[in-house]
């Protein structure tokens, strides 16, 4: 079982690292929810004299956040940005999956997402769009009002990375080249 669950580990802290550099390197900025995991995360046990409700579900959807790793992205994408030349902007999550992706409607109303459902239909406009989705326009607008830009590109920032001391490799002396 330990050896399962190191490999899981492993498996999630080689996606976190690939899935962040990617984004530190490819993009000028990156804006992301300014999520407060810890409490997110809390326990609906309850007390004996009042328990709670739902436990198992929240359990459960507890374990599906932690599972992602919210914080350690947050982690690597605070270094990663600054040491690619790139910009973290973190923006408050307050109505994001409610607020409409059209940018001439903007109205946030917690009936154009009834459930769990993976569309929002826009209440005021009728914008329609997967969920997830239009809380990316959100949160790119919310980024882009507080000064973010897409601008500065990470390619024009001069690589300046060294490797670790210990860490070099050895090559090979090139080989004579073979005539044809």
């Amino acid at each position: 079982m330990a050896r399962l669950k190191t490999r899981q580990a492993n498996r999630r802290r080689d996606h976190t690292h690939k899935l962040t550099t990617g984004l530190a390197r490819n993009q000028g900025m990156v804006a992301i929810e300014d999520l407060r995991v810890k409490s997110m995360t809390k326990s609906a046990k309850g007390t004996v004299e009042t328990p709670g409700k739902n436990v198992r579900a929240k359990a459960g959807l507890n374990r599906g956040i932690l599972d992602n790793t919210p914080g350690e992205r947050r982690r690597q994408l605070e270094y990663k940005t600054r040491l690619y030349g790139s910009v973290l902007i973190a923006v408050p999550p307050f109505r994001t999956s409610n607020t409409c992706g059209n940018p001439a409607c903007g109205n946030a109303d917690p009936e154009s997402r009834l459930g769990c459902g993976r569309l929002f239909r826009c209440v005021h406009c009728g914008h329609e769009d997967d969920a997830d989705h239009n809380a990316s326009i959100e949160i790119e607008a919310r980024a882009r009002r507080t000064g973010g830009t897409v601008t500065n590109s990470t390619r024009s920032v001069p690589q300046t990375r060294v490797p670790a001391t210990g860490r070099g490799r050895m090559r090979e002396a090139p080989g004579p080249a073979h005539a044809s």
